[in-house]
């Protein structure tokens, strides 16, 4: 099993992320393609055995180079591999694939929840609540040695995989860390929507970065009151 993501400044939530997959894959291989983060992310994924690969966007946040990775880099990979985001939790096990492999399924389908800090604080261990969002239902997860290539659009909320290409009848819960604490969440919207390229301004990929910070939290107070228990 491999695991493929993009960082740039994840300090805070890589290493639960990478204790979630090493939990659920023992001995797995984690590859972080960091965008040049000026935090400790390359260190602590350093530090967790993973294999960190340095890109270059110039500073900018950039939709294309995210996609050139997603699309491609895990086509030297053997077996399942799992390509998201470093706040992109998939609920899945070793003995969950080993089944879907006798069953011949070759793409996981999932299903998406925006998980909603109820609390002030960023204890991320306590959040358990969420939202359901059909956009997280991404092709998240699939066998490598049977599809030929994925196909993600921008943001990689969808995919057309070609090759060998059957669905799992059964949707793996993705619990996406969206709603971590209302302030970490502005200065993030902040310092991502300065980094937009030219082409995600132009085509408006990432837009919601730019929200003002009165929009973020009423958003994340109405995540707050919609949530139900996911964990």
């Amino acid at each position: 099993m491999t695991i493929i993501t993009i960082t740039f400044n994840e300090e805070f939530i890589l290493p639960h992320f990478i204790a979630h997959y090493r939990a659920n894959f023992p001995g797995c291989k984690i590859i972080v393609y960091d965008n040049h983060s000026t935090d400790n992310t390359v260190k602590i994924a350093q530090e967790h055995g993973c294999e960190v690969i340095l890109y270059d966007t110039g500073g900018k946040l950039s939709d294309t180079t995210y996609l050139q990775i997603k699309n491609e880099q895990w086509k030297m990979c053997e077996g399942w591999v799992i390509v998201c985001d470093a706040d992109e939790f998939l609920n899945i096990t070793a003995d969950d694939l080993y089944h879907e492999a006798m069953n011949g399924t070759t793409v996981i389908k999932s299903e998406g929840y925006n998980m909603v800090n109820i609390w002030d604080n960023m204890d991320f261990e306590s959040i358990n609540m969420g939202v359901r969002s059909e956009s997280y239902d991404k092709s998240y997860c699939f066998d490598a040695g049977k599809i030929t290539s994925i196909n993600y659009n921008a943001g990689a909320h969808k995919a057309e995989p070609k090759g060998v290409v059957r669905y799992s009848e059964k949707k793996y819960i993705c619990r996406h860390y969206k709603y971590i604490n209302i302030s970490y969440m502005v200065a993030r919207h902040k310092v991502y929507g300065e980094r937009l390229s030219d082409e995600n301004l132009k085509r408006t990929w990432g837009a919601h970065y730019l929200y003002s910070p009165e929009k973020i939290r009423n958003e994340f107070i109405m995540a707050r009151k919609q949530s139900k228990r996911i964990i």
